[in-house]
């Protein structure tokens, strides 16, 4: 690793910054969210996470993603879904779009995080023909994911940046 790499983040229930503090840790870096940013070194190699949101990264993560120009970028996340599902690949290469070209992208890895109960709640009160209405095999999957992200997330997240980076 050869830049000064600072770790940026968007959470919304705390999963991805869970992921985030283990990650600069253990590169030895700084750890800010998408809303303090200020005094990130221009030349730093960023580690941007963010939490999936409708399949692409979540708005606060969006607006500060549009903001870098000829950064070099590892993009990590987490989302309620199978992190190697074919939902996951498309939220991959959907956050990649959102990098202006000038960026290059070194690696992306998104890891299963716990959903939030307020939008299983919403999910109660969809319509059953409602792709993410709620049933006894979705009420399965909330529940496998609620343990998450746990140590071997976190470790495949480290794995993979420290690959991206070197």
């Amino acid at each position: 690793m050869k830049n000064e790499i600072a770790v940026i983040y968007s959470s919304r229930t705390g999963n991805t910054q869970k992921v985030a503090e283990h990650l600069a840790e253990a590169l030895g870096a700084s750890c800010r969210s998408v809303k303090d940013t200020a005094g990130v070194p221009e030349n730093a190699d960023l580690c941007v996470g963010m939490w999936v949101d409708r399949g692409t990264a979540d708005a606060a993560a969006k607006k500060y993603i549009e903001t870098l120009r000829g950064r070099r970028v590892f993009i990590y996340g987490t989302l309620g879904a199978e992190p190697d599902s074919e939902h996951a690949e498309k939220c991959i290469a959907n956050i990649r779009a959102l990098f202006d070209p000038s960026n290059e992208i070194l690696g992306a890895i998104l890891v299963q995080g716990a959903i939030d109960p307020a939008l299983i709640e919403m999910f109660k009160s969809m319509p059953k023909d409602n792709v993410h209405a709620y049933t006894a095999e979705s009420a399965a999957r909330y529940a496998a994911a609620a343990s998450h992200p746990d140590a071997a997330d976190f470790a495949k997240v480290i794995a993979a940046a420290k690959e991206a980076l070197a």
